[in-house]
């Protein structure tokens, strides 16, 4: 999957007029990410903010090839959501899809969305549920999971990065597997380091919460 961002940073100020006094700053940053997916499988998430009603997937992939399937990990099951344009779109016009969230897309031809949003900032959190879960950063960047991106690996922990090189066939078939070994240094063989747009099978052996801090000032 490639991808390609471009923040545009606002930045509103506010201070006494014509005087020397320091100043207060407020900063948005809005852009887009264009998305680029193959045909058959991905691990696909949406790394900006479109707004309240505006994450879900019929607003973020709103037109793809006809028989696109998108599959989201309940817990215990997926929930899917279908698209045909000619019944009027997803099946599931309100199915999710957040910053943090991440979802299987199953495509019959490639295709590239455009996703429009502002970057997340601030306190960021993310439940990290026992056992499975299909998770993102909430922030996009390409970097070390644990090491910029803050996820709280704990000894048990396993990742699986679903190989798309190996899935150019479109055949569901292949995944780069992680694992945390606090003895054997961390991240085994080494730590995984998501692409923009890019979701993640999580292993977890208790529950959590995946917090960090970030200002598009002091990434």
């Amino acid at each position: 999957m490639r991808t390609k961002t471009l923040l545009l940073t606002a930045v509103l100020s506010a201070a006494g007029a014509a005087t020397s006094l320091a100043q207060v700053y407020s900063v948005n940053a809005v852009g887009y990410i264009n998305l680029a997916m193959p045909r058959g499988f991905s691990i696909i998430a949406n790394q900006l903010d479109a707004g309240t009603g505006n994450n879900t997937v019929a607003k973020v992939i709103a037109a793809p090839p006809d028989g696109t399937l998108v599959y989201k990990w309940t817990g215990t099951g997926f929930a899917i959501n279908s698209f045909d344009s000619i019944l009027g779109g997803w099946s599931d016009a309100a199915m999710t899809l957040a910053p943090g969230e991440a979802v299987f897309i199953n495509l019959p031809a490639a295709h590239t969305a455009t996703l429009v949003g502002e970057v997340p900032q601030g306190a960021l959190t993310t439940a990290v549920g026992s056992g499975f879960s299909m998770l993102s950063s909430k922030v996009p960047q390409k970097a070390g999971l644990s090491t910029v991106l803050g996820y709280p690996a704990a000894d048990g922990d396993i990742i699986y990065a679903f190989d798309r090189d190996s899935n150019s066939d479109g055949v569901f078939d292949a995944y780069n597997i992680y694992s945390f070994d606090s003895i054997f240094g961390g991240w085994q063989p080494s730590e995984p380091q998501p692409n923009v747009g890019q979701g993640y099978w999580f292993f977890a052996g208790a529950a959590k919460t995946w917090s960090r801090t970030f200002s598009v000032n002091t990434p």
